[in-house]
């Protein structure tokens, strides 16, 4: 392999780390396809299949119509049939379109076949945010989708977990729904190589308090974090990766020690994935204070300020966090927004 395909001893980009595994699994394993509306269009999904169309051809990453249920349906047919499909997702909001095909087939079929068949096919579904998305293009569906079995439902944060899922997602034949939030792809981090796709990330230690996040409310918590340390507040942060298979002695050890904890969901509370953590916490014993944030309870609206109250901020993950320790809001200056809101250009 070319060794600019190679992770490097240097920070990457979420959407370089993509581009880099995807480039290392196609390469290795000509199975492998990857498909969608506008992949091949020249800003490649975010520069993550930047020249596929001309590394491995049209066979084997090409354009499609706007049909989503019958192209879901492709894949999965190709994935029974030994390929390795990945369908790609502008919009996870448009995996409505492909329920029928993803719950009742998809996640079905190594059930219905007695094991003899199984669908090693990956959905690569891109979550939408900041002004102009409003409410049918910035829904995440994670909770959602990980209350069916036969699915596997992840969603990276960091440019080292989302290479680790996807150098790792076809090492157990499992239909998968990957979900990208669009506000990540900028992000940097350095790239440790695992052989497993993630499971919950430690993201950073303390003794205070623990907090849990998915998708773009790492970044939100983790600028949390970077103040409360200013004051002498440490926190164990954890990312969730895999919402099918949940490793809750982690989060239980944690939140044991520190008494507190806050969820910071990126979808709907009620139902949610967090919900869900907190009540198998509290069954394994944890006694101590707990705080949900998530969506507001309404669509999504439109507007830029509007936005700011349905998403969980900075801000309000810090007044939360205050109110959990008992610690005067006063003693920190109002946090800026996020410089991926700001840079932002949109709706697309």
């Amino acid at each position: 392999m070319d060794k600019k395909f190679l992770i490097s001893n240097k920070p990457a980009s979420y959407s370089k780390a993509i581009w880099l595994a995807l480039r290392k699994i196609m390469e290795e394993d000509k199975k492998i396809i990857v498909y969608g509306l506008g992949v091949d269009d020249p800003k490649a999904m975010y520069q993550t299949l930047s020249e596929f169309p001309l590394i491995f051809g049209p066979d084997r990453c090409f354009d499609t119509p706007l049909s989503e249920d019958s192209l879901t349906g492709y894949g999965i047919g190709l994935a029974i049939s030994g390929f390795k499909p990945i369908h790609v997702h502008q919009r996870t909001d448009f995996l409505l379109l492909c329920c029928n095909q993803l719950i009742n087939m998809a996640a079905k079929v190594k059930y219905v076949s007695d094991g003899k068949l199984t669908c090693p096919f990956v959905v690569r579904a891109i979550t939408g945010r900041s002004w102009g998305q409003g409410s049918q293009h910035s829904q995440s569906f994670h909770s959602l989708f990980s209350n069916i079995p036969g699915l596997r439902v992840l969603t990276p944060s960091t440019p080292q977990d989302v290479y680790n899922t996807y150098i790792n997602v076809f090492k157990e034949e499992i239909p998968t729904i990957v979900i990208e939030h669009r506000m990540l792809y900028k992000t940097k981090s350095f790239i440790n190589i695992s052989n497993k796709v993630p499971n919950i990330t430690k993201i950073s230690s303390g003794d205070n308090i623990t907090f849990c996040s998915i998708s773009h409310m790492t970044l939100e918590v983790q600028k949390v974090n970077d103040r409360l340390n200013k004051k002498g507040i440490f926190c164990d942060h954890f990312s969730l990766v895999d919402h099918t298979n949940l490793f809750i002695e982690t989060l239980l050890e944690s939140a044991n020690k520190n008494k507190k904890i806050i969820f910071v969901d990126h979808g709907w509370l009620r139902s949610s994935i967090t919900h869900t953590l907190a009540i198998n916490l509290r069954e394994k014993g944890f006694k101590g204070e707990m705080i949900i944030l998530g969506y507001a309870e309404c669509p999504c609206p439109t507007s830029r300020k509007l936005e700011n109250y349905f998403y969980p901020t900075a801000n309000s993950i810090l007044k939360a966090t205050c109110e959990i320790l008992n610690h005067p809001i006063s003693d920190f200056d109002q946090l800026p927004v996020s410089n991926e809101l700001i840079q932002f250009r949109g709706p697309f």
